[in-house]
Parts: C-alpha cells; structure tokens; sequence
C-alpha cells in the first residue's frame, strides 16, 4: 500500500510542481522588472503567423505528452488497488484500469497527429521563409517588402511594393517524391488555369491570391483614398514552374520573381503613392511586441 500511495503522490504532485516552478520563474522575472531591450514593435517576418501556430502548438504537445507519461501511472496505481483490496471493489478496478488503458491510446493518437500537424506548419513556414529571403533582395533595388501581414481571417504571405506597382504573393511549399526522376517530379506545369504537380492537379493557390489580391486592393484604397491595384502572384519555392500559356496570373519560383518585375515597363505607382501605401501595410505589420516573449 505504501508504493500505492508513493505513486499517487509522484502523480498528483510532480506535475503540479513543474507548473508551479515555471510560474514562479514568471513571476519572479516580473518582480525584478525584466523587459526587453527596446519596447517598439517589430515588423512581422515571413511566417510569423505559422511561427506563432508552431509555438501554441508545441505547448499543446508538451501538454498532451505529459499527460501520456502521467496516466499510465495512475493505471499500475489502480491495477495495484485492485489486487490488493477485496473482490467488491474489483469489478471497480477493472473499469477505471479499461478506461485509463483507453485514454492513454486516445493521447498517443492525438500526439501523434499534432506531430503531422506540426510537421506540415513547418513546411509552410520553411517555404515562406525561402521566399521572403528572395523578396528581401528586391529592396536593395528600391522596392518595399512586407510580410504576413494581417488580413480578414487569413494572412497575405508577402507584400510586395514599388514603381511596377502593389502585389500579393501567396507562397506554396510543396514536398517532393524521394524516387524517381528529379527533374520531373520537381516540375509544376502552369497552364494559365490549373497547376499539374507530378501526381495531382489543383487550382487552390491560384485562386486563393486572386481573393488576397482584391481584398488588399479594397482595403488599401480606402485607406488611402484613391484607387490602388494590387496584382497577384504565386510562388512555389523549390519548384521549377513550366509554363505553357501566357494567360493567368504569374507563378514563379521565386527565384523569378526578380527577373519578372524587370520585364514589366511603365511606373505604376508613383513616389507619392508608394509612401502612401507603405505607410498603410507598415502599419498593419507593425504588430510584433517582444514583451510577449518574456
């Protein structure tokens, strides 16, 4: 009964003194007045939105693991009481061990589909990252970059700003086939309507930077107060995109991206109007309070 009760206590209490060490660690940084450095808020950077899921996330699987690790013990608890009490409290025993075995299963799935869960962010967010490395190279010519920024529900990817004009770039990370031939299972084909991956076929992307770009160019006129066209793009990092029409919307490695504003002729925004528009998106970038990390 001793080694029951031992159990039981290491259950109901070592968790319960973890959470309190760490709020402790909290509260003790908050008494000694800690803050970051500066206290102006940061632009967002590419992912942020994915970044901060990714965060919550991996709270939910420390969580979910704890409990996996907690419960079983409470089962060789139970199944210890049960052999040591009378046979009137078996049937009793034999319930709570049936339903702990069933809540344990139930933890180690859902652990297991936040891993893919997890997994699949952070192919997102690697890709975002790829393009928004790519995008920073246009401001060394003059352009303005944002990214994630905010919107109705959903997140813009990118922002991109300049004399070429305003477009929203949606960024798609698709993995790859291990087998095969590399060149073609890493090759989309863009037909101005469909994009055909080695395996499946989706319009998805295409339609939704459609639907960013005319929500941006909304919102970015009436915040301005003149009309303000914004164009859509898709990028697909480490995708080499075939294109067999010229209709559509552009979609580009964004390794392309570059070479794709060059060929564009004619200012369609002048100076006065990019400080405009800047102004607007850095406004709503500008969201990032570091104090949240502390």
């Amino acid at each position: 009964m001793k080694v029951v009760l031992i159990l039981l206590a290491v259950c109901f209490i070592l968790p319960g003194l973890i959470v309190g060490l760490l709020r402790f660690s909290q509260w003790k940084r908050r008494w000694r007045g800690q803050r970051p450095p500066f206290s102006d808020r940061m632009l967002r950077s590419p992912g942020e939105g994915l970044r901060r899921e990714i965060q919550d996330l991996n709270d939910e699987i420390t969580a979910f693991m704890t409990s996996a690790t907690i419960v079983p013990l409470l089962m060789t608890c139970v199944y210890l009481i049960r052999l040591m009490s009378d046979k009137e409290g078996s049937g009793t025993g034999n319930l709570l061990f049936i339903l702990g075995l069933g809540f344990t299963g139930y933890l180690v799935w859902k652990v297991l589909k936040l891993f893919d869960r997890r997994r699949s962010l952070r192919i997102g967010l690697a890709g975002e990252m790829a393009t928004g490395e790519e995008l920073n190279r246009l401001m060394l010519d003059g352009y303005h970059v944002y990214h994630d920024f905010p919107a109705h529900r959903f997140n813009i990817d990118h922002i991109v700003v300049g004399a070429s004009g305003v477009f929203a770039v949606e960024t798609k990370a698709y993995s790859k086939a291990g087998r095969g031939n590399r060149t073609a299972e890493a090759t989309v084909t863009y037909d101005g309507e469909n994009l055909r991956f080695p395996s499946w076929v989706t319009t998805e992307p295409i339609e939704q930077a459609k639907v960013q770009a005319a929500w941006l160019s909304k919102w970015l006129s009436g915040a301005v107060g003149d009309p303000v066209e914004v164009s859509p793009m898709v990028t697909i990092p480490g995708w080499f995109v075939e294109r067999k029409s010229p209709s559509g919307i552009p979609v580009l490695n964004p390794k392309e991206v570059k070479a794709y504003l060059e060929g564009k002729h004619g200012a369609a925004l002048s100076e006065s109007m990019i400080k405009r528009v800047c102004h607007q998106l850095e406004q709503g970038c500008r969201d990032v309070d570091l104090r949240d990390w502390y």
